[in-house]
């Protein structure tokens, strides 16, 4: 006989690529052009070094972080000029976002992202769904990162409920199948995948 899941009380949603469009293919070509070097040595650097994992860590400022592209990359502008270059790389995806607002109304809805504090600054400024949430688990504050089991713990207990009644959106597959052992309900958002049609199957939207 088959067990249903509980019914879910707590949503969490990633930011990038749940709620905004990012693609780190298109920011390493913005930055590389900026700093004129090559966008795959850019993006080998970014990405693969230890540079973004410390500072969604929260183990890197934003100024170190400001003074590293100075002297690794030779980049000649201030600090002004650097932020929105960090940055201005972000598209609402308005679907998502408009769900995240009318759920909020009727269930207690988290952020939990892999971010740093330039970004979320940001994005809170930017956009309103950072004010339309219940609370936020963020990599940078709590020094913890997706998939690691206890940014999971972290959110349950931010939500107060057991994890099999909460839910995580996210478009990494690593960090989906890190919740999904961890107990909690998961949908794994991708391009061209339909957030509303699996909330509705869900009975999350009434």
């Amino acid at each position: 006989m088959a067990v249903s899941a509980p019914e879910i009380r707590a949503v969490f949603f990633d930011i990038g690529n749940v709620i905004v469009r990012f693609d780190p293919k298109v920011v390493a070509r913005k930055i590389a052009w900026a700093l004129r070097r090559h966008p795959v040595k850019v993006a080998r650097y970014l990405w693969s070094s230890a540079a973004i994992e410390a500072i969604e860590r929260g183990e890197m400022t934003a100024s170190e972080l400001f003074a590293l592209f100075r002297g690794e990359f030779g980049y000649a502008g201030d600090y002004r000029a650097f932020r929105k270059l960090w940055c201005d790389h972000f598209a609402l995806i308005r679907p998502n976002a408009a769900l995240l607002k009318k759920l909020a109304r009727t269930h207690k809805v988290y952020l939990l992202s892999n971010t740093n504090d330039l970004h979320y600054e940001y994005l809170r400024k930017r956009y309103a769904f950072a004010g339309q949430v219940h609370g936020a688990i963020l990599s940078y504050e709590l020094r913890m990162r997706k998939p690691e089991p206890r940014i999971y713990d972290a959110a349950v207990k931010l939500a107060g409920r057991p994890a099999g009644e909460c839910l995580f959106i996210d478009d990494n597959l690593e960090n989906i199948e890190a919740a999904r052992r961890f107990g909690m309900q998961v949908i794994h958002h991708t391009p061209g995948h339909d957030l509303k049609a699996a909330f509705a199957k869900l009975g999350l939207l009434g």
